[in-house]
């Protein structure tokens, strides 16, 4: 029970209007099928003893209870259809926000599959859990308890017989259901783990098909599925312990108490009017019993999505707001001071790193794989912040997120796409400024081709932008980065992997920015980058030498080794 109201308060769901009424609801109907129940054996006295009038007389009660019942029956479905929509909205609308929202280092190495999963089969069981698993459970003891006081008062001794064994069963059905949670949070790993590879398979099928690797995927497939059918059989197994032990529970205290009360009906201690409620009663609390059974089913199997969801957003999200707003009147744009660094807390990979980058200057780290250059540009963009040391966008230390990233514009290696229209993956917005769009295209040297397309901005891309070249790719994701008009421009390996030509073409496109746009670059290759006002050569997490590519060729070994072999490679193709 903890974990339904914890999974509510994580999700901040309303819930204490909607189980306050549920449970009247419930009270009220559990109220009225005894009475209709005690009612009935006076309607069979009444029929055996032939008083039309009194017959009349408790058909009419009985009728007004039954509709009583329904009406409350109805509005316990409504009430309860609503609250699980209401859940489901804001589970899934949380989840998505919290994705959307949480710290960057959560992003790295998490498994998108995994979070597929979550979504689409555990988020669904946690629902079932506050709704079928929460409120039904509640509302089946009221039942119960509403049944078991009326029985004790129509007959203790009776009830006394009956309900001296139900818990020790229900303590025997507790035990029996303990591993069953256990089972299904190793079911949903496992499903978890087949949607992993679906996932790889379909966003990676050009790389599949490239290297033939249909036959091994398929197989990874069919492994991760032959371990979810285990997983799911050893659940069911699970299973039938459960659903004997609720049969035995139930019907074993049910035979005997039937047999005592028509002994004692037929010695006269008992009426044969209170003999028939009471057996009725019997059988309603049994049913009670067999339902809470289930529920507590439904419990098990929503505790693990709902344990699984809930883990997935343990941590919190990250804080955009907190600081002060962004001044771009300074001279320097970006300043750091013994910045060291690192992921894990174990192998170092910024150590003691300083440097200053002036507005309107063109400046590249330049590295070999593992130098840590990248990682400088996700210091500068708050994606993580360093163990030690300083770093100052606009001169500001104390900025909040979104002022910090609000000072770049960011052009990785391979800019993602989303399959949407052209002008909305350039402008990201609903109604864009026009001139504003135009300027940006032709800026980044694909307007051009925009306005060749059928539709033009309108153009839908397709799933990774496959209906559009890799050069065109990278114009537009940076007529993205022009779009901003933001005061700095990163450069993350974005023209690696393109062609010397087109590479050209697009870097030539920083001719047409203003003097104050400041340009910051990363690459593990030297001429691209060899037009740079500033180039910071990085070597094992330490800044090895700054200068111009000139100046590094004559006074900086490491810089000339990377240039003469990147050089000798060139020449040798």
């Amino acid at each position: 029970m903890s974990l339904i109201f914890k999974t509510l308060k994580i999700h901040r769901q309303r819930f204490k209007g909607f189980f306050t009424l549920f449970l009247l609801l419930a009270v009220v109907t559990s109220a009225t099928a005894v009475a209709i129940t005690r009612l009935t054996g006076d309607l069979s006295q009444a029929a055996y003893d032939a008083n039309s009038s009194t017959l009349l007389h408790f058909l009419l009660i009985i009728s007004a209870l039954f509709a009583l019942r329904a009406i409350s029956s109805a509005l316990s479905a409504l009430l309860l259809g609503r609250f699980a929509a209401r859940a489901g909205y804001r589970f899934r609308d949380n989840f998505v926000k919290y994705f959307l929202h949480k710290p960057f280092a959560k992003f790295e190495g998490a498994n998108s599959g995994e979070s597929l999963s979550i979504y689409t089969n555990d988020i669904p069981t946690a629902i079932a859990l506050v709704s079928n698993g929460g409120l039904r459970f509640f509302s089946d003891i009221i039942g119960l308890l509403v049944t078991v006081v009326y029985m004790f008062v129509l007959a203790p001794f009776l009830s006394l017989i009956l309900f001296v064994s139900f818990p020790l069963l229900i303590v025997l059905q507790v035990v029996i259901a303990g591993p069953i949670q256990k089972k299904q949070a190793f079911r949903s790993q496992k499903r978890a783990e087949l949607s992993a590879i679906v996932n790889d398979s379909l966003q990676n099928t050009s790389t599949i098909a490239a290297y033939a690797l249909e036959d091994v995927m398929l197989d990874r497939c069919d492994t991760a599925l032959a371990n979810l059918i285990s997983a799911t059989k050893s659940y069911v197994r699970s299973l039938l312990p459960l659903v004997m032990g609720g049969m035995v529970a139930s019907m074993s205290p049910l035979l005997i108490v039937t047999a005592v009360a028509a002994t004692r009906t037929i010695n006269g201690n008992i009426s044969l009017v209170e003999f028939v409620a009471f057996i009725i009663l019997s059988f309603d609390a049994v049913s009670w019993l067999s339902m809470l059974s289930q529920r507590q089913n439904d419990i098990q199997t929503g505790a693990a999505g709902a344990g699984r969801m809930n883990g997935a957003m343990d941590g919190g999200e990250e804080d955009l707001t907190t600081g002060t707003a962004l001044n771009v009147s300074s001279d320097t744009v970006v300043a750091a001071t013994n910045l060291t660094f690192s992921y894990d807390g174990e192998n170092t990979i910024l150590d003691d790193v300083s440097f200053s980058i002036k507005k309107g200057s063109r400046v590249a780290f330049v590295g070999g794989s593992g130098s840590g250059k990248s990682t400088v540009l996700k210091l500068m963009l708050g994606l993580y912040a360093p163990q030690a040391g300083e770093i100052s966008i606009m001169g500001q230390q104390d900025l909040s997120l979104n002022a910090k990233r609000g000072a770049f514009a960011y052009v990785p290696q391979d800019s993602f796409l989303f399959p949407e229209s052209i002008g909305s993956n350039i402008t990201g917005e609903e109604k864009p400024d026009i001139a504003k769009l135009e300027l940006a295209c032709k800026n980044a040297g694909i307007w051009d081709f925009i306005q060749t397309l059928p539709g033009k901005f309108d153009a839908i891309l397709t799933e990774s932008a496959e209906n559009v070249s890799g050069g065109q790719k990278q114009r537009i994701a940076l007529a993205r980065a022009f779009y901003r008009n933001a005061p700095i421009i990163l450069f993350d390996e974005a023209t690696s992997a393109l062609d010397p030509s087109t590479e050209a073409q697009v870097l030539n496109t920083f001719d047409n920015l203003t003097d104050d746009t400041t340009i910051i670059m990363v690459s593990h290759r030297i001429k691209p980058i060899s037009f740079c006002d500033t180039i910071i050569v990085m070597d094992a997490g330490k800044v090895a030498a700054t200068g111009t590519h000139d100046m590094l060729m004559q006074d900086c070994p490491i810089y000339k080794n990377l240039y003469d072999s990147q050089n000798e490679r060139e020449v040798a193709q």
